[in-house]
């Protein structure tokens, strides 16, 4: 009868070693390092980002983890041991409002879709379009537009590198005030804010379609209506106007021609005599439909805004008008 416990003990044993094993070689913390990251355009500002991983019909999600103070990421990710080829799509920053999946991924590319996105925000997120396979978090090659797959070894380090090409637009505000009002009005923005003016485009959901030697080949946007219209200050830092252009601020706009003629720049703003004397306070709203006329994703555009009234009229003084023109 001992024998027979003994016996009985060891398969049990046995079996409770085999189920671990098959485990750890189904789901295992992935040994997957991202080296770098190469924006299209602009400044890098890193921050964490959401990645799906396809082979064959599976998709596994996880996210590389930004560290400022040491500058890089950290993988949270599980993956099978073994050998095998991924497609790696996916964004940045990621967000834990917004809604994200991924569909009709296959050798050839995906479909990211993103929910509950902001039309205007102050963060610039960026789409995951390449992926180069390195060698070494010192090898700084970028990664090509249109290339998503990489060869993975559970046994061995793998470092990758990114290419993110810029889902919004970027808009920039330059103001200068005409040479004749400057004489007799000194002006000084308080605050500047976009304003979504239709409840309906409080937040947009975007389909992204990647696909291989190409990138981003298409993304469509569609509206989802909120409970409340959407503000975005993006100054409020006083700022005293001159009569030469000056960089005030600037924002990400999502590039929906369905948005543009929902959008307003709203500037609050003091008004001086040359004695230094405040004489009235007010509040400027212009639509920017017209200005940002064929916006394009990826786009950088400045905005100049005039304050160049004609004082033949006392009261033009105290409320001389803003005209926001498409710059460069």
């Amino acid at each position: 009868m001992k024998h027979i416990q003994y016996i009985l003990m060891m398969t049990v044993i046995v079996l409770l070693a085999a189920c671990s094993r098959d485990v750890a070689d189904e789901q295992t913390q992935a040994s997957l390092r991202l080296a770098g990251v190469t924006r299209a355009t602009g400044n890098p500002e890193y921050s964490d980002i959401r990645i799906f991983l396809t082979h064959g019909t599976t998709a596994i999600e996880g996210l590389f983890k930004y560290d400022d103070q040491v500058s890089s990421w950290t993988t949270q990710l599980k993956l099978k041991s073994g050998t095998r080829s991924y497609n790696l799509y996916g964004y940045m920053p990621d967000n834990t409002e917004f809604a994200h999946s991924i569909s009709d991924f296959n050798d050839n590319g995906a479909v990211l879709h993103i929910q509950q996105i902001p039309p205007i925000t102050a963060q610039d997120y960026c789409i995951v379009t390449g992926v180069r396979q390195v060698e070494n978090t010192s090898d700084e090659t970028a990664a090509v537009r249109g290339a998503f797959s990489f060869n993975y070894e559970s046994q061995r380090e793998n470092y990758i590198n990114l290419f993110l090409d810029h889902l919004y637009s970027h808009i920039i505000f330059c103001m200068k005030v005409g040479e004749d009002y400057n004489a007799v009005r000194t002006i000084k923005i308080k605050k500047m804010k976009l304003k979504v003016d239709d409840v309906n485009h409080s937040n947009y959901n975007v389909d992204i379609t990647l696909t291989k030697d190409v990138g981003i080949s298409s993304v469509a946007h569609t509206s989802v209506a909120g409970t409340e219209t959407r503000e975005l200050t993006i100054k409020d830092e006083e700022l005293t106007l001159t009569t030469s252009y000056a960089t005030a601020c600037s924002g990400y706009i999502i590039p929906a021609t369905t948005l543009f003629n929902k959008l307003s720049l709203v500037i609050e703003y003091d008004i001086y005599d040359k004695r230094g004397n405040k004489v009235a306070e007010r509040t400027a709203t212009n639509s920017l439909a017209y200005p940002l006329e064929e916006l394009q994703r990826g786009e950088e555009r400045t905005l100049q805004i005039n304050i160049d009234p004609s004082y033949i009229y006392d009261l033009s003084l105290n409320d001389p008008p803003f005209v926001v023109i498409k710059g460069s």
